[in-house]
C-alpha cells in the first residue's frame, strides 16, 4: 500500500467533512461550545481557567475558575493552536485542526483494516464506510472528542499489533538451548520489542486520558498486553531453559511515556487542588437523576442521599442505561446492518491481541457507563468513549464480508468475485444513505436555509445585542442554560441554571453576582411556570423575551 493511496484517502476524507462542515455555523452543543470556548482563551493567551460555570461539582468561588474541571483538555488545546497557526480566531479557524484530524480517520481504518484483510479492496472498502462515520459524522468537524479519540484508539491497536508481531518473532527465532550469546543478544531486547514502543504505547494512553477521563481504561489495557507478552515470553525462556523474562522494564517504559504526557496536567491539578484529581469529581457517583449534574449546592451529592433513593430506583436508572446503551451498540458502533459483519470479522480472528483487547475494552467501557455512570453514559458517556474502538471495529468488516460471501459460494453457489462487488459496493451505499439520513436529522428540515445545529448559539447573539442596546456592563454576569455557549458566542461571563426551584436559582445567583436569568425551552422543571408564564416574581422581574427566550432581572 503507497503513500499517496493514503494520501488521496485522506483528502477525500477532509473534502466529505467539510461538506457537513459548511452547515455548521456554531459548535452546536454545550460539550463542542466549552471545547471553543476555551480553545479560544488558549488562543488567546488568557491562561487556564474559565469565565463561565456549567456546574457547580468542585463548589468554585466565582468567576473565573480554574478549568478543566471535569472535562479533559485535550480538546480545546487542539482548537486553541488551530486558530493560534492559522491566526483565523472564529469558529472556522477553532477546527482546521479537527478537519485534518477528521482526515486521518478513512487511512488508519483503511491500513487496520489491510493488516487483517490484506487487499487493497478491504482497505478501500474500511475507510469509505469511516469517512461517512454514520452517526459519528455530524460531530467529527465540530469542536469535539469524538475525531482525537478514534485516531488514538487506531493508533493504540496498531501498536498492540507490533507488540504481538515482535513476540511471534522471537518465538520463531531458532535459537538452541546452548548458544547463551545469541539468546543474550535477544534477551539484550529483554523488551522484546523496541524500548520507544513502550514509550509511545504510554504517551498514547496519556494522550487519550487527556481527551477524556475514560481514558485511564486504556492505561489498563495497554499495561495488561504487555503482562501477557512478558508471560508469553516467560514461556519462550521456560522452553530454551533460559533465564526468566523481567516484566518490570516495559510496564516502567510505558508508565514513563504516559506520565511524561500527563506530569503537566497532574502538577497542574496539585498547584490548583492540591489532590491529583479535580475536586467534586467523586460527586459523580452519586446522582440520582441526570440534572444532578447541576445541583447547587453540589455538595448535597452523597453517597446516603444517592443510597436512600431506593434500591428500586437505583436498579431502574441502571436498566434505563443499559437499553440506551445497547441501541448505542447496534445503531451507532454497529452502524445498524455493519455489526453482524463486525461479529463474524471478531471471529475469523479472535487469536488476534487488538481483537481480544478491543472486546475486553468494550465490555469495560460499557458496563462502567451501564454501572457506574448510567446517566451520563446513557446521555452521551458511552457514545463518546466508544469512538476509540470505531477504527477497529470498522476494520473488521472487510473480514466479515470474506466469511460471508465464502458461505454463499458453499451454501448458494455464488461468484465470490461478483458477490465482493455486489455486496462491498452495497454496504457503503447504505452506509452513506445512513449516514446523510440521520445527520439531516441533526439538522433539522430546514437543513439548508436555517438549519437547527446551532440555533441556540444565534439566539444567544440576538440577547446579547439586546442586553447591549439596554446598556448593561460587559462585566455583568448572566444565568443561562449554556454557560460556554453563551460565552463563546459574545465573550460575556455566564454561570448555569441550577436544578431546581426559582429559590435556588436566587441563591445561585447570588452566589456568583449573577445579575440576568435568560430562560429558554430547556428549563429546570422547577422553573417551568417561569417559562410558560413570563412575568415578575418574588426576586425576578421580567424585562422581554427575543426567539422565545426569556429575560429576567435579580432583585438586588
Amino acid at each position: 500500500m503507497k503513500f499517496r493511496f493514503f494520501g488521496t484517502l485522506f483528502l477525500i476524507g477532509v473534502l466529505i467533512s467539510l461538506g457537513v462542515a459548511v452547515l455548521e455555523k456554531g459548535p452546536g452543543y454545550m460539550d463542542a461550545d466549552y471545547y471553543y470556548a476555551s480553545g479560544l482563551r488558549i488562543a488567546s493567551n488568557q491562561g487556564w481557567n474559565e469565565p463561565f460555570l456549567w456546574n457547580y461539582l468542585s463548589d468554585p468561588q466565582g468567576l473565573p475558575h480554574p478549568a478543566f474541571t471535569y472535562w479533559m483538555p485535550i480538546a480545546a488545546i487542539v482548537a486553541g493552536l488551530s486558530m493560534k497557526i492559522t491566526g483565523i480566531s472564529n469558529f472556522w479557524g477553532a477546527r482546521i485542526g479537527f478537519l485534518i484530524i477528521a482526515g486521518c480517520i478513512g487511512p488508519l481504518t483503511a491500513y487496520l483494516a489491510y493488516t487483517f484483510t490484506p487487499n487493497r479492496w478491504a482497505a478501500i472498502f474500511a475507510g469509505s464506510i469511516a469517512m461517512f462515520a454514520g452517526f459519528y459524522y455530524a460531530y467529527l468537524p465540530t469542536t469535539e472528542t469524538f475525531g482525537i479519540y478514534m485516531i488514538l484508539g487506531g493508533v493504540f491497536f496498531i501498536l498492540v499489533r507490533r507488540l504481538q508481531k515482535d513476540l511471534n518473532n522471537a518465538r520463531s527465532t531458532n535459537i538452541k538451548a546452548t548458544d547463551s550469546t545469541n539468546w543474550k543478544r535477544l534477551r539484550k531486547q529483554i523488551l522484546i520489542s523496541p524500548f520507544w514502543i513502550y514509550l509511545l504505547f504510554g504517551a498514547i494512553t496519556g494522550l487519550m486520558y487527556l481527551t477524556r477521563a475514560d481514558g485511564l481504561i486504556w492505561l489498563i489495557m495497554a499495561l495488561l498486553v504487555i503482562l501477557v507478552q512478558g508471560y508469553s515470553v516467560r514461556k519462550i525462556e521456560k522452553e530454551k531453559r533460559s533465564s526468566q523474562f523481567i516484566f518490570w522494564p516495559p510496564i516502567l517504559l510505558c508508565l514513563t511515556g504516559f506520565f511524561i504526557l500527563c506530569s503537566p496536567w497532574i502538577l497542574r491539578n496539585l498547584s490548583e487542588f492540591g489532590s491529583v484529581f479535580a475536586p467534586g469529581s467523586n460527586r459523580t457517583f452519586w446522582l440520582t437523576i441526570y440534572e444532578d449534574m447541576f445541583a447547587y449546592p453540589a455538595s448535597q451529592l452523597t453517597f446516603n442521599r444517592w443510597l436512600n433513593s431506593g434500591i428500586m430506583e437505583i436498579l431502574r436508572a441502571r436498566r434505563w442505561a443499559l437499553g440506551l446503551n445497547l441501541l448505542t451498540v447496534f445503531a451507532v458502533q454497529g452502524g445498524i446492518f455493519l455489526l453482524p459483519l463486525m461479529l463474524a470479522g471478531m471471529w475469523v480472528n479472535r487469536k488476534d491481541w487488538r481483537v481480544s483487547l478491543g472486546i475486553l475494552a468494550w465490555f469495560v467501557i460499557f458496563l462502567t457507563m451501564t454501572l457506574v455512570f448510567p446517566y451520563q453514559g446513557a446521555r452521551g458517556g458511552f457514545f463518546h468513549a466508544g469512538a476509540a474502538l470505531q477504527p477497529l471495529l470498522w476494520a473488521l468488516v472487510p473480514a466479515g464480508l470474506v466469511i460471508f460471501i465464502r458461505w454463499g459460494e458453499r451454501s448458494r453457489k455464488w461468484n465470490s468475485g461478483r458477490a465482493l462487488k455486489v455486496f462491498g459496493y452495497g454496504s457503503v451505499g447504505l452506509a452513506i444513505i445512513i449516514t446523510l439520513l440521520v445527520t439531516w436529522q441533526r439538522f433539522g428540515r430546514k437543513v439548508l436555509v436555517d438549519p437547527g445545529w446551532g440555533k441556540t448559539e444565534r439566539t444567544y447573539q440576538l440577547v446579547e445585542e439586546h442586553l447591549v442596546d439596554l446598556g448593561i456592563s460587559p462585566e455583568t454576569i448572566v444565568m443561562v442554560n449554556n454557560p460556554p455557549g453563551y460565552n463563546a458566542m459574545t465573550a460575556r461571563k455566564a454561570i448555569v441554571i441550577p436544578n431546581g426551584d426559582l429559590e435556588t436559582s436566587i441563591q445561585a445567583g447570588s452566589m456568583y453576582d449573577a445579575d440576568y436569568l435568560i430562560l429558554d425551552e430547556n428549563y429546570p422543571q422547577g422553573l417551568k411556570d417561569l417559562y410558560t408564564n413570563p412575568g415578575d416574581q418574588p426576586g425576578l422581574i421580567y424585562l422581554d423575551s427575543i426567539e422565545q427566550m426569556h429575560i429576567y432581572m435579580f432583585e438586588q
